[in-house]
């Protein structure tokens, strides 16, 4: 019996190598497995980091929290500026250089004739009550229609200097009949018939408030002059043709 246990059991003596060769190899794999695993949590956070990027750039509209504007102020305004429905605000005459004073270069007397050489056309003298020379608002007519021309400076009115023409415009014309251009002028043009009944005489005028201090008025009936009677359906001069008149240099110096 003993004998046989003890060959049973040289027969059964475990191979040392063998059995450590393959722990080694086992170990191995495992290690492998571990470093793929690893790998690949890695490769799914940057992937997951990167799309959370985009997220965060393409949805913030959405909620997500986006990345401000360098300067968002100037964003803003741009968009503003770049949307024909925002208001455009108050009149204000356009920013310009130093403006030339000038001066009158015609007297009360002078400005019918004047006149037709801007409109040809034959003029009467001055009425009665036209002028002072220092600021002349004369009445006229050109072709038998009644005419009359204002000269005068920006402290016609009351005695108080108003530089601005567009304030000028607006005090004396109100602020929606203004419209400013790009010389520095301000231009404002009316039409009507007073009274507002059959028989009432028509009139188109134009007033040119400039940047050096002085408003040129130009005005022209359907008739003799203020009082009519009528003798056309309407003026003989557009109210292109009064502002081209109007806007003249021929008047100062």
């Amino acid at each position: 019996m003993t004998d046989l246990l003890q060959r049973a059991s040289r027969d059964l003596a475990p191979d040392v190598h063998a059995l450590v060769a393959g722990g080694l190899e086992r170990g191995q794999v495992r290690r492998r497995r571990r470093l793929a695993m690893t790998s690949v949590a890695a490769s799914t956070a940057v992937v997951l980091l990167t799309v959370g990027g985009v997220e965060l750039v393409g949805a913030g509209h959405v909620g997500t929290r986006g990345i401000a504007p360098a300067n968002p102020s100037t964003d803003s305004d741009a968009s503003r500026s770049a949307d024909p429905t925002q208001p455009a605000g108050p009149t204000r005459s356009p920013e310009r250089g130093p403006v030339r004073p000038v001066e009158l270069a015609v007297t009360t007397a002078q400005v019918p004739e004047t006149f037709a050489s801007l409109q040809p056309g034959a003029v009467s003298d001055p009425s009665p009550r036209s002028g002072p020379d220092s600021a002349p608002v004369v009445d006229f007519t050109w072709q038998e229609f009644g005419v009359r021309v204002g000269l005068t400076p920006d402290d016609y009115l009351d005695g108080h200097r108003v530089p601005d023409p567009a304030r000028r415009c607006a005090e004396q014309e109100g602020k929606d009949r203004c419209r400013p251009r790009a010389d520095g002028t301000v231009v404002a043009r009316s039409s009507g018939t007073s009274p507002e009944v059959d028989g009432g005489t028509s009139e188109r005028s134009v007033t040119v408030f400039r940047p050096d201090g002085w408003d040129v008025l130009v005005m022209v009936y359907n008739g003799p002059g203020k009082e009519g009677p009528p003798t056309a359906a309407e003026p003989p001069l557009s109210l292109s043709q009064l502002q081209r008149i109007a806007s003249s240099d021929a008047w100062f110096r």
